[in-house]
């Protein structure tokens, strides 16, 4: 007879699963979240030299061509609010959303920028974290929230591993205090079994919020 303790483990089991192999939605209009990439290309501007956008945990991105490709170019990044952008980070996440720019080429408007911390090797999906706030006499609390980052699936964790990443302590107190923010903390990571019957979120590359460049 499987025990209750088991049973809840395997229903979580198999909700993480689900959570991992969703396919990632992207809107036909408003944003979505993007993992963006310096263009390391040598021809000229703006034909090179933007950046490469991937939306995130999707195999395919739809582009100003409005054709699904593994990846897109935008020539330029704008702000939603008119300001500068700045220099985005290597693999950062952004909130944003592409259009056509005055050249015909793909630009992409951005809302957020969250930047990569940690010296782990990064694997497994993109989620964001929250602290349900939820506290219970004995362990496993299955109280923090992971929502496919791009998706609706979620699943519920009873503790994170933040320093599986490698960031610095001051990187991750700020993942922590994000934790119970109304946006939560994104993080990329992977899922364990725990010795209670609980379920571990080990996190290996984390996103902060960026603040934005003084105009």
């Amino acid at each position: 007879m499987v025990s209750r303790v088991g049973l809840v483990a395997i229903v979580l089991g198999l909700c993480g699963m689900v959570a991992a192999n969703a396919v990632a939605r992207q809107p036909p209009a408003g944003t979505a979240m993007y993992v963006v990439r310096h263009d390391p290309r040598l021809c000229p501007s703006p034909l090179c030299g933007g950046y490469w956008v991937a939306i995130a945990n999707g195999a395919r991105t739809r582009c100003v061509d409005d054709l699904r490709h593994p990846r897109c170019y935008v020539a330029r990044t704008v702000h939603a609010s008119g300001g500068p952008v700045g220099s985005i980070a290597e693999e950062a996440l952004v909130r944003g959303a592409m259009d056509v720019g005055r050249d015909d080429l793909g630009e992409l408007v951005v809302y957020g920028v969250y930047e990569p911390v940690g010296q782990a090797a990064p694997s497994g999906g993109y989620y964001r974290v929250r602290d349900t706030g939820i506290r219970c006499v004995r362990a496993p609390c299955f109280s923090y929230r992971l929502t496919q980052v791009n998706g609706v699936t979620g699943t519920m964790v009873s503790s994170l591993d933040l320093e599986a990443a490698q960031a610095t302590p001051k990187e991750v107190a700020r993942a922590q205090a994000a934790l119970g923010t109304k946006n939560g903390l994104y993080a990329r990571g992977r899922f364990a079994p725990t010795p209670d019957g609980g379920r571990l979120f080990r996190a290996l590359r984390l996103y902060l919020r960026a603040m934005p460049p003084r105009a």
